[in-house]
């Protein structure tokens, strides 16, 4: 059995990295023996391989390549989207085979193995959303076009539990309408990505409600990271993550108001602050890294801690969130990280996943939106989350296990879904 992962990101994204680890492990156990690669977006060269499965590169990352010149990357996009015009002709799949020779090596690669696989498995995530604009309209359709190649070679297809939308423009909703009409299963992980695809008219019929693959994730390191920072084992740690997202006028008002809750935790003696880079990309410069830098220069205290290193991977990650007392997370999956670890987590919304995960496990209030993120009610909500700690901590004690055996169930919904896929 072939199985290909698409839609896989790059592994200094460690949510991603995290997501793309439990896909690898849960297809192996669902589908023992089966031949899996990854189309993705490394550089196949740079990364040959992520857990030992092969990666091939992808389309997408093809045309998105910000190392070559403008106008390269224009004709990458136009070759990509005649071969998604080719792909919208009914029986299409011979002419697609035959054109492949033709295509350069990367294309060439993903697309063989889309018409050779047995199953096409979309990463889960929060990628496949848009703003009204061209430039989401063409990143939606190279996000759907493995997904409707597969579709043209009869290759059944499942996406892993994902949030989804918002979809403003019609060329969007039609997109998104038609390709994933033609998926075996749709994993949806909030109830307003279930509305967001119902206004795009997506047909509920193979729409299942599901928990995000990070609650499966078990990292495997040890390192002892209080050590290695230089903070006592008695000291109150707390964790933060920030992130670029906003207007530059916002954005600053935001870092603002991160930074004067960075002081105000401080001014208790017995604590300590690591500021930590949950993805640092440089695709698009989407690098917290920078954004820490200046939270840090804000407030300049030997007790802040900016972690500035980008080898860290995402099971070193991990272990750094079970260190900590308590987390204010903006990266999502770093508030992940440390529900599973049993760490009272306040999150700052930038995105609808937040809240609806958070609103799952019975934890909306301890949400404040990324734009409503001012010193007085970030404090405010710091200030509650450390006096409220064990009550915080016995709750997640009760809610965490059963919503991370969901998502490790996802295994056996595979294979009742598909455990005799059709072998060519």
């Amino acid at each position: 059995m072939k199985i290909v992962i698409v839609d896989a990101y790059l592994r200094e994204n460690r949510g991603d990295a995290a997501l793309l680890s439990v896909a690898v492990e849960q297809l192996q156990l669902a589908f023992p023996g089966a031949e899996l690669h990854i189309a993705g977006f490394e550089q196949p060269q740079q990364r040959p391989e992520f857990d030992g499965v092969p990666n091939l590169g992808s389309i997408r990352r093809y045309v998105g390549d910000e190392t070559v010149g403008r106008l390269v990357r224009i004709s990458r996009k136009l070759l990509a989207l005649g071969l998604a015009l080719l792909a919208a002709v009914p029986g299409s799949a011979p002419l697609l085979r035959a054109v492949s020779w033709l295509l350069p090596g990367e294309m060439r690669a993903e697309l063989r193995a889309l018409a050779e696989a047995d199953l096409v498995f979309s990463l889960g995530g929060g990628r496949l959303n848009g703003k009204a604009d061209f430039a989401s309209d063409l990143s939606i359709g190279f996000l759907l076009l493995p997904l409707w190649l597969a579709h043209r070679f009869a290759v059944p297809t499942v996406l892993g539990p994902q949030s989804y939308g918002p979809f403003p423009t019609g060329v969007q909703r039609l997109m998104v309408r038609r390709v994933l009409a033609t998926c075996r299963r749709v994993v949806v992980r909030e109830e307003i990505s279930l509305q967001r695809l119902d206004e795009a008219g997506v047909p509920p019929a193979n729409l299942v409600r599901g928990v995000d693959s990070a609650f499966a994730f078990h990292g495997a390191s040890d390192r002892p990271w209080r050590q290695q920072l230089g903070i006592p084992e008695d000291a109150v740690l707390v964790l933060m993550t920030a992130r670029q997202y906003l207007g530059s006028e916002a954005q600053s008002g935001y870092e603002a108001a991160m930074a004067a809750t960075v002081r105000h935790l401080l001014e208790r003696e017995d604590c300590q602050v690591v500021l930590v880079p949950q993805v640092t990309c440089s695709f698009q410069a989407d690098d917290d890294r920078i954004v820490n830098s200046r939270i840090a220069d804000r407030v300049g205290s030997p007790r802040l801690h900016v972690l500035d290193d980008d080898r860290v991977d995402h099971h070193d990650v991990f272990a750094l969130y079970g260190t900590a007392d308590f987390i204010l997370g903006t990266r999502f999956h770093s508030v992940i990280f440390g529900l599973l670890a049993g760490v009272p987590c306040a999150a700052v919304e930038y995105d609808h996943k937040t809240r609806g995960i958070m609103e799952d496990l019975d934890l909306g209030h301890w949400v404040v939106p990324m734009t409503e993120a001012r010193a007085d009610s970030l404090i405010a909500l710091v200030d509650k989350l450390l006096v409220d700690g064990d009550a915080y901590r016995e709750h997640l004690r009760r809610v965490i296990p059963g919503y991370s055996a969901r998502a490790a169930g996802f295994v056996a919904e595979l294979q009742a879904d598909l455990s005799a896929p059709t072998v060519r």
